[in-house]
């Protein structure tokens, strides 16, 4: 299975190594890739688009996915399945930590992302409009109440997904931790193959 592996701000694709490394032992194909500037500073839909380019060079365009995104990865994955046209091609999504509804901080950092990351934003309201109780897929979210980069930690709670709540003292320990690893690895191992699409389902 390919796996999509999205950061978050001022993070890289290394914040996922403990994860990646146990995807590829189960046979996984691991992509996590460093996304610039990672304060989107020009936008979410910026490293949305450049994350499709990205992902077209590394998978083939013909299989299936899934994609897990970490903090503002979660918006950026939002983005990258609704606009980019990777919804049908995706067979599960995990959000973990994700601002879904804003995060206070972001009130105290310049820069259009930080903008599009303040509760009750434009781009926030963008996404929420589209319905994602209609996709295909299953939507798995994890979130932690103690929180300080999501603020309030509840943000983190998105309505399409499955939630599970994971006590993590700190907001950068969410996707090395290990009860949200255990859970992760085991939903992914569990998932049914889908079908090969037809050349018509097929999005350029």
């Amino acid at each position: 299975m390919n796996i999509l592996l999205v950061h978050g701000m001022f993070d890289t694709g290394k914040i996922f190594w403990r994860l990646e490394q146990e995807l590829t032992q189960l046979g996984h194909h691991c992509f996590a890739p460093s996304l610039r500037p990672n304060d989107a500073h020009h936008g979410i839909a910026d490293l949305a688009e450049k994350l499709n380019g990205m992902v077209n060079e590394s998978f083939d365009p013909k299989e299936p996915m899934v994609l897990i995104g970490f903090s503002m990865g979660c918006l950026i994955s939002r983005y990258f399945l609704h606009h980019c046209g990777a919804g049908w091609r995706t067979r599960a999504f995990f959000a973990i930590s994700g601002p879904h509804r804003g995060s206070l901080l972001a009130y105290f950092y310049p820069g259009q992302g930080a903008r599009e990351m303040r509760p009750g934003s434009n781009f926030l309201k963008n996404l929420d409009s589209l319905d994602a109780s209609e996709n295909a897929f299953p939507i798995f979210t994890y979130w932690t109440p103690f929180d300080l980069m999501v603020i309030p930690a509840s943000s983190s709670r998105w309505a399409p997904g499955r939630e599970t709540r994971i006590c993590s003292p700190l907001h950068p320990l969410m996707p090395s931790n290990r009860k949200l690893r255990a859970d992760l690895l085991t939903k992914i191992q569990a998932l049914k193959p889908l079908p090969k699409p037809q050349e018509s389902e097929i999005k350029e």
